[in-house]
């Protein structure tokens, strides 16, 4: 047998290049090289995704010829773009921001400054109300104010002779109306905290000099209350300007009330034979997107000015309830209004409608007429189980990589001193200033590309495809969760770990997460909700093997199926109350929904 010699200074690679590989690998996984890795890639497909909505915009015939152009630009200005889509937008969005303030700050003031009868349960109801989708606020909106089948409508016109529907929700105004409806619970817990902090000093010295409690509240509270009033306002038009389905229902796909959400998707999903125009939705959803960061920019700098409007300081301080008096019962029917308005009557209507066969004004004949036949036909519907598979995974992979991504966010801004924490954060926050419908155009081009260059990577017309965008557009509030939880966690508990020899994973998996665990549950059963109940993204991304129950719902209204469209509306209401039950059983923890849309 030979044996095998060993010159003298002969390297032996195999077990040194093994043991440097352990090593690197061990000090990746002992450190923050997880975090860092997982930080950079969510940072990096955010970036990718803003760049390639803004080089969509300037590709002319893409993605056919792709050629640098100025052409999608001089499409969208030499049309009605500045006579009606932007006018019909403003309009829109500061309609919204009028309707939601005026219900958010009074239901916020009765609620956490006046001894308003069950004031807890009406919290907890704005809250509730969160989870009714806004495009079924829309249907049950029709249902009751359209002309010509609107149950209101109808009803008043037999029962004072009237020859025309004296309601129309299908205008501007109608559109702005329901989403100030449906953005007025952000507001009010947006308002919760600074109304329980304000100065009751201030209050209490402009009645003394003799000013009367309206002239108190115009006066002194409302100022004091500016930044976070502006705060919420800013809020409610970014959110506004980028909603498209309340707009698409009350007519926006059918060419009136045209806004530029609405254009947007038109471009691409055209009801013509002509080509999708993805570089001309490109410029509109930059156009969407710079005030939306103008907005933000301003927001930070009413933040950095905050101090100018601190009231309470390290002196005794207890917040002052107001006594209603007499007019308790205003109070009660202003809040029992809003209810009925945002809650109560789309959703009685949607379930009225699900057991005729038609609609019809309640009388003994539609009474007799009831059926459950509507919701027998949910189960024979054919890849329905699949469209239900598609929507589990979807809310389940999507909550689950946003508790990841946003913890290790968190922690690479909370928990380490590397310089590029700050560029971190700042890059998470950016999909709350761009609009979500931006986001699903940029991925919807990212997978056209890959289909052409890279047609073996299954990526369009995926499930996959939904969950990366619902993913990234709720990276902002899952990272500021994250970060409030960390923040208060004192590092010594880790600190001690790492002393005993522990590695990263284990004080992650040992230490950290227990301790915040109440947070991060939380986060994903939220996370879930909101995926549950999300329309706009996953119709601008479906196709026919990723539709999900949101869309169904969406386009098999917009098929004329009314019963039908109700019946499935009803049951999604009902599974996003129990998730909500389950949010609330399992976390005691106020909820602060201002960033949920």
């Amino acid at each position: 047998m030979e044996q095998t010699t060993i010159e003298p200074g002969t390297r032996v690679r195999g077990p040194l290049w093994q043991d440097r590989i352990t090593r690197a690998t061990d000090r990746f996984a002992g450190g923050n090289g997880i975090a860092v890795l997982l930080s950079g890639a969510v940072c990096s497909v955010i970036l990718l995704l803003v760049l390639i909505l803004l080089a969509a915009s300037f590709l002319a015939d893409f993605p056919v010829e792709s050629r640098i152009s100025l052409e999608n630009y001089e499409s969208v200005f030499h049309g009605i773009f500045f006579s009606e889509i932007l006018p019909n937008t403003l309009f829109v969005g500061i309609g919204t921001v009028a309707v939601s303030l005026a219900f958010g700050i009074p239901l916020a003031w009765l609620i956490h400054r006046t001894n308003l009868p069950y004031g807890n349960l009406f919290l907890t109801l704005i809250a509730v109300s969160v989870i009714v989708p806004g495009f079924l606020r829309g249907i049950g909106w029709i249902l009751l104010l359209s002309p010509k089948v609107g149950l209101i409508n109808h009803l008043l016109m037999s029962l004072f002779q009237l020859k025309n529907p004296p309601f129309d929700i299908n205008t501007l105004s109608g559109i702005a109306f329901i989403q100030g409806l449906m953005m007025t619970s952000p507001v009010v817990f947006l308002l919760a905290g600074p109304m329980r902090n304000i100065d009751p000093a201030l209050e209490e010295a402009s009645e003394i000099a003799g000013a009367r409690r309206w002239k108190t509240m115009l006066r002194i509270v409302i100022p004091i209350l500016l930044p976070a009033v502006l705060g919420g306002a800013i809020y409610v038009f970014m959110t506004a300007i980028s909603l498209f389905e309340v707009a698409a229902l009350l007519g926006g796909l059918g060419g009136k009330n045209a806004v530029v959400a609405t254009e947007l998707f038109l471009s691409i999903y055209t009801l013509s034979a002509s080509v999708p125009a993805y570089g001309v939705s490109g410029v509109y959803g930059v156009i969407i997107a710079v005030p939306s960061l103008f907005a933000l920019y301003y927001y930070f700098v009413a933040i950095r000015q905050s101090h100018r409007y601190v009231t309470v300081s390290g002196k005794g301080y207890r917040c002052k309830i107001h006594d209603l008096g007499l007019w308790k019962g205003v109070g009660l029917a202003f809040v029992l209004f809003f209810l009925t308005l945002a809650v109560f009557l789309p959703l009685v209507i949607l379930l009225w409608a699900s057991l005729l066969p038609y609609l019809q004004i309640p009388s003994r004949q539609a009474f007799s007429a009831m059926t459950l036949e509507s919701y027998f036909r949910i189960a024979q519907i054919p890849g329905m189980g699949r469209m239900i598979w598609n929507t589990i995974v979807l809310v389940i992979t999507v909550s689950v990589a946003v508790l990841i991504f946003s913890f290790m966010i968190s922690w690479i801004v909370t928990r380490t001193k590397l310089r590029i924490r700050g560029f971190v954060d700042g890059i998470a926050m950016l999909p709350h200033a761009f609009p979500n419908v931006g986001f699903a155009l940029a991925l919807l081009v990212l997978a056209l590309v890959l289909r052409k260059y890279l047609p073996s990577v299954p990526f369009y017309g995926t499930v996959g495809i939904i969950a990366l965008a619902h993913t990234l557009t709720r990276i902002s509030y899952g990272t500021r969760v994250a970060n409030a939880a960390l923040l208060q966690i004192s590092p010594e508990l880790e600190e001690v770990a790492y002393v005993c020899g522990s590695k990263q994973l284990t004080v992650w998996m040992k230490v950290i997460l227990p301790t915040v665990s109440r947070s991060l549950v939380f986060l994903f059963l939220w996370t879930l909700l909101l995926s549950f109940r999300e329309v706009t993204m996953a119709l601008m991304l479906t196709g026919p093997d990723n539709q999900v129950l949101a869309t169904y719902v969406f386009t098999t209204w917009l098929r004329g199926d009314l019963n039908f469209t109700a019946a499935i509306g009803v049951i999604m209401v009902l599974a996003m109350g129990i998730l909500f039950l389950i949010v609330e059983k399992l976390t005691t923890a106020r909820m602060n929904v201002g960033g949920f849309s």
